[in-house]
């Protein structure tokens, strides 16, 4: 996993995390507990009733141990999207057993 997040420095990745919330955004840094920092991060809204949102975000961390997915984006499918079509139900939240 180190080897693809070192791989992703400086492109663009979407983070999915435990609370279903989604986050796109340059990789710029992270830490040996993959904590994560992305610059121009955007957070995507989904509402079945409404469009997509994009939030601005700026330069925003996640913690690592909050972290289910995180993906490179590739930008020519994303740029290609209307988003204004785009109505679907949010991620529900991870359930974590210990």
């Amino acid at each position: 996993m180190v080897s693809y997040i070192e791989s992703s420095i400086d492109q663009v990745v979407q983070v999915i995390t435990n609370e279903g919330r989604v986050f796109t955004g340059f990789l710029i840094s992270f830490d040996q507990s993959m904590n994560i920092v992305l610059k121009d991060c955007i957070e995507k809204v989904y509402s079945k009733e409404e469009a997509l949102q994009l939030l601005k975000m700026g330069v925003y961390m996640i913690r690592g141990d909050n972290i289910s997915i995180i993906s490179r984006i590739d930008m020519d499918l994303e740029e290609n999207l209307n988003l204004d079509e785009i109505k679907v139900d949010p991620l529900p939240s991870m359930k974590i057993h210990l």
